[in-house]
């Protein structure tokens, strides 16, 4: 028997799915414009309160979003997965955020969990 899906889960994701929708042009931009390869590298480029800083913001603040609710189970993880796939956003922006964490040592730590959550997620689908 198919267990339901609670609708607070569902609203949830809806929300979430909003939020992505809504900030396409940060997404497009940090898969396909962003290139920095660390922190100070990150800096140089995108200092102040540029548009491109915008961008990635909105996108790391998106996926840490995402993680508290995985991690804190408002959203199923399985269900979560289905849709939304951190593990390309999580690659391009690794090395500046350990650079970051040398200030901030906590910032996007849930980003990078939801990340690792889709690792073994995607590792027993395979199974």
């Amino acid at each position: 028997m198919k267990q339901l899906v609670d609708k607070k889960c569902v609203d949830t994701l809806l929300e979430l799915y909003g939020i992505y929708d809504r900030h396409r042009d940060s997404i497009l931009w940090l898969l396909e414009d962003f290139d920095a390869n660390d922190y100070e590298e990150y800096e140089r480029k995108y200092a102040g309160a540029s548009k491109e800083r915008f961008h990635f913001v909105t996108v790391c603040g998106f996926f840490e979003l995402s993680g508290v609710l995985v991690k804190r189970h408002v959203i199923e993880g399985d269900f979560y997965f289905d849709l939304f796939n951190p593990a390309p956003f999580w690659h391009k922006v690794r090395q500046v955020v350990e650079g970051m964490r040398k200030k901030r040592p906590h910032i996007y730590e849930n980003f990078e969990l939801l990340n690792e959550k889709r690792n073994v997620w995607t590792k027993k689908r395979r199974s």
